[in-house]
């Protein structure tokens, strides 16, 4: 699944930074120490915010149009520490099937019932069960 949401990134005026807002994600923010990492960033921000409900399957937050923010939208920001003109409303997106392959190498024990004639066959010819367990779920899920 790929989510997308508008974003209002303010320029800082005293550096190369922006702060990322998200006003569909209970008004959070993050921000990065140019433009290049503040879009890492807030495309982090997205999927670490909605993991929990995109893994357990429940609703994740609707995205309001682009067209619906303003740039005074955040009422964080201060206009002594942010340059308006420099700052500006776009679309952040994150894969999220990515970002779980990335951000969750951990492993997890699994108990699995197969026919003994497979067990059989398969410790014989010295297969890691394991190993194909994990690239056919990654074949099932499209991951490779």
């Amino acid at each position: 699944m790929f989510a997308v949401y508008p974003a209002i990134f303010y320029k800082f005026k005293n550096n190369d930074g922006y702060m990322v807002y998200f006003k569909d994600l209970e008004e959070g923010a993050t921000e990065g120490k140019n433009l290049e990492d503040s879009y890492f960033m807030a495309s982090d921000y997205i999927a670490s915010w909605i993991y929990d409900d995109y893994v357990n399957n429940k609703k994740i937050p609707t995205s309001s149009n682009l067209s619906d923010l303003n740039i005074n939208d955040c009422q964080y920001i201060f206009e002594d520490e942010v340059d308006l003109s420099n700052s500006f409303i776009t679309l952040v997106g994150v894969d999220m099937d990515e970002y779980i392959k990335k951000n969750s190498k951990k492993s997890v024990k699994k108990t699995v019932t197969i026919p003994s004639y497979l067990n059989e066959l398969g410790i014989s010819k010295g297969i890691n069960f394991s190993k194909l367990l994990t690239y056919a779920l990654e074949k099932e899920l499209e991951l490779v």
